[in-house]
């Protein structure tokens, strides 16, 4: 059974955040000092989704950025105000019946900041920072590659060659030149936040009223890998 295999990764990813939160108290007090300038005491540095443990059928993978205070306070990812939006959008277009049990949230990087450009500012974790990428995309991999579900990866500012994110790029061009199929059933979108996510998905459907809410979320797509 499929779900038996997207169990083992979560209890990877589960395990290897506690690693990498064990093995790097620098990490964790670097962080710490960060969230201070904020004003807020920090739980978790390099956080796990724990909403992960409630999956049942999973129908999406949904990737953000990454973990924010919200986030890294409750141990679930996409719960703050973008993760509202991201389960309504889910919910108001019969997507899914239940967000948690059949859609596996991840993030570029399990680092927490409460900005995701704060990650610029921990500059003596570069390393960690670009693991950190690199194990995320291949989380999300893995998993595309174990179901049947589509990944769709939002906020793609940052998800370039140059960008933030370019090792999670790279990671990701580097899997699917393995196994070209999975390009096709890969997404990519603006961020839930500032309702950006639905700009660009009702832009399509006022341009197209006649084609299905699914159709339209294809057609909305960016494409971020190029020819």
């Amino acid at each position: 059974m499929f779900m038996n295999r997207i169990q083992d990764l979560v209890q990877n990813f589960q395990d290897h955040i506690s690693k990498v939160n064990s093995e790097n108290p620098d990490f964790f007090e670097s962080v710490a000092n960060l969230c201070r300038t904020y004003g807020y005491p920090l739980s978790n540095a390099a956080v796990f989704n724990k909403n992960l443990l409630k999956l049942k059928d999973l129908k999406y993978i949904l990737v953000a950025d990454n973990p924010g205070v919200t986030e890294q306070e409750e141990e679930c990812y996409l719960v703050g105000k973008a993760g509202k939006t991201a389960r309504n959008i889910f919910k108001n277009n019969s997507l899914v019946s239940d967000f948690d049990e059949e859609v596996a949230v991840l993030n570029k990087t399990f680092i927490h900041t409460k900005s995701t450009l704060d990650l610029k500012k921990l500059k003596e974790f570069k390393d960690l920072f670009i693991d950190s990428q690199v194990f995320m995309a291949n989380l999300a991999v893995d998993m595309l590659e174990n179901s049947s579900c589509e990944l769709w990866i939002t906020g793609c500012s940052e998800l370039t060659e140059k960008g933030l994110f370019a090792a999670y790029l790279k990671t990701l061009k580097e899997r699917c030149a393995e196994n070209p199929v999975l390009k096709k059933r890969i997404f990519f979108y603006p961020h839930f936040s500032f309702g950006n996510f639905s700009k660009n998905l009702n832009s399509v459907r006022a341009a197209h009223p006649e084609i299905s809410v699914r159709e339209a979320l294809k057609a909305a797509s960016m494409n971020i890998f190029g020819k």
